[in-house]
């Protein structure tokens, strides 16, 4: 897929993988084309809640990554995706992982280390920044991860690997 648009991966995503995806811009979901929910005042914030009980359209995804959209695309993990993905940032936690001797699973290739994808078990939740595993987190019902072709800060395409 290496010569498709962000929009032909938002579709293989949504309908070859079956995940749920958001717009990103950075690493952040893009508030600007996002429905909006009532905050605690009442008033109207967007989010992207909704996607981690559907699937976005077909319209949302040509609306968010068509016309040359420069927007990265994030999935959703847990349960409507059907996966929990392990986030490996820096040589400690990818020397960490290897240690660990964690089962074969698809990579995607980081800018600072890489994603593990595992097929989702009910009750993975996130966490992150514990101190006996630096480095390390993983992303589960509420989370979401960025997603290849999408371009890190530093310039650096997020990419698969293996998998």
């Amino acid at each position: 897929m290496d010569d498709k648009s962000t929009l032909d991966f938002a579709i293989y995503y949504t309908e070859e993988k079956n995940f749920s995806i958001i717009p990103l811009i950075g690493k952040i979901p893009d508030a600007s084309v996002l429905p909006k929910e009532p905050n605690e005042k009442g008033e109207p914030k967007p989010t992207w809640r909704p996607y981690q009980k559907r699937k976005p359209t077909q319209d949302e995804l040509q609306k968010w990554f068509g016309n040359g959209s420069k927007r990265n695309i994030g999935i959703v993990t847990g349960t409507i995706s059907g996966i929990a993905v392990v986030d490996l940032d820096g040589r400690e936690a990818i020397q960490l992982a290897k240690d660990l001797e964690l089962p074969d699973t698809p990579v995607v290739k980081t800018a600072r280390g890489y994603h593990l994808y595992y097929r989702y078990r009910p009750g993975i939740r996130n966490f992150q920044k514990r101190d006996d595993l630096p480095g390390i987190d993983v992303r589960g019902d509420g989370g979401y991860v960025v997603a290849p072709p999408s371009i890190h800060t530093s310039g650096v395409q997020y990419a698969w690997a293996k998998g």
